[in-house]
C-alpha cells in the first residue's frame, strides 16, 4: 500500500501535526483506504469515473423498506468486492451488520498483505 494523507471523516479535515500532514503508511494507510471505499458511493462521483472505486451502501439502507436479512446479505456482497479490488485485500470474513435507527455498523475480518485485521465501521 502506497503512503496517504490522514483524514478525520468526523471534522471532514486532514489531520495536521505541526502544521504539516500526517502520513499513514502499512496497514494505517489501508484502514484509511477501507474507510474512504466504503463511504464512496459507487459510479457517483467522476474523479472514479473507470475507477470501479466504492459501494453502493447507500442504495441499499437509505429510504428502503427491503428485509434487513437480504440488505444485509447484499452489503456483504457490495462490500466485499469492492474491498478485494484492494491488492492488499485477500479475503473478507465474519462479516455482520446492523442497523440502529440512521446508524449503520459492520463489522469484519479482512485477511491483508499486513496480516488480519478485524474492522467495525460505522456509517
Amino acid at each position: 500500500m502506497k503512503k496517504t494523507f490522514d483524514f478525520d471523516f468526523g471534522n471532514g479535515e486532514f489531520v495536521m501535526k505541526d502544521g504539516n500532514p500526517v502520513i499513514l503508511s502499512g496497514i494505517n494507510a489501508l484502514k484509511l483506504w477501507i474507510q474512504k471505499c466504503m463511504r464512496t458511493q459507487l459510479y457517483i462521483y467522476s474523479i472514479y469515473k473507470d475507477k470501479q472505486y466504492g459501494a453502493n451502501i447507500e442504495d441499499l439502507v437509505i429510504g428502503k423498506s427491503y428485509n434487513f436479512d437480504f440488505a444485509e446479505s447484499e452489503l456483504r456482497r457490495e462490500i466485499e468486492t469492492a474491498l478485494l479490488r484492494n491488492e492488499d485485500i485477500y479475503s473478507m470474513s465474519g462479516f455482520s451488520a446492523e442497523k440502529v435507527g440512521a446508524i449503520l455498523k459492520i463489522s469484519f475480518t479482512l485477511n491483508t498483505a499486513y496480516g488480519e485485521s478485524a474492522e467495525v465501521y460505522t456509517i
